[in-house]
């Protein structure tokens, strides 16, 4: 629906408001005209449709908001159908998280304070299985680092390819 398109008011014919403003043109008017609003209902398929309450089940029929409401009411009940087909039900867990934390509770939490174990001052070397690996070098191995003027006639070629 174009948001700028004019609709007619049901409440008072000489309105004619956008249509992304008639949802709240609808309330404003309803209230305003109160003796009008008693004679018309409100269609069960969009609460934009006003109607006189004698055209109601004529509207119903005729609505065009009917024929979405239906094949999502259809939708919906095949999708009801297929989750009673493929409805999985998981096992009960053995999990039992409060008895865990009974057994071992966690510590409490200090703002600030590390949660890293500190290694006791004992211990000068750490066993291989909890050594931490050593540093890689920054610098892959065939990579020439030795300065070179900018002039130089070796400048732009590297040595295995120097004439």
């Amino acid at each position: 629906m174009d948001p700028e398109r004019l609709i007619q008011c049901p409440y008072d014919k000489n309105h004619q408001i956008r249509a992304c403003r008639f949802p709240y043109h609808l309330v404003k008017c309803r209230e305003n005209n109160k003796k009008i609003a008693k004679e018309l209902a409100t269609c069960p398929y969009n609460a934009r449709h006003r109607v006189p309450r004698q055209e109601l089940s004529l509207h119903i029929a005729t609505c065009e908001n009917k024929v979405s409401q239906e094949l999502e009411g259809a939708a919906s009940a095949f999708t009801a159908r297929t989750r009673e087909v493929t409805a999985f039900q998981s096992p009960p867990s053995q999990e039992d998280w409060e008895a865990d934390a009974v057994e071992a509770p966690a510590p409490p939490f200090v703002f600030g304070a590390s949660r890293i174990p500190r290694i006791p001052h004992t211990l000068t070397t750490l066993p291989e299985c909890l050594a931490l690996p050593q540093p890689r070098s920054q610098n892959p191995p065939h990579f020439d680092h030795t300065p070179r003027m900018l002039g130089s006639p070796t400048a732009a070629f590297p040595e295995s390819l120097t004439p």
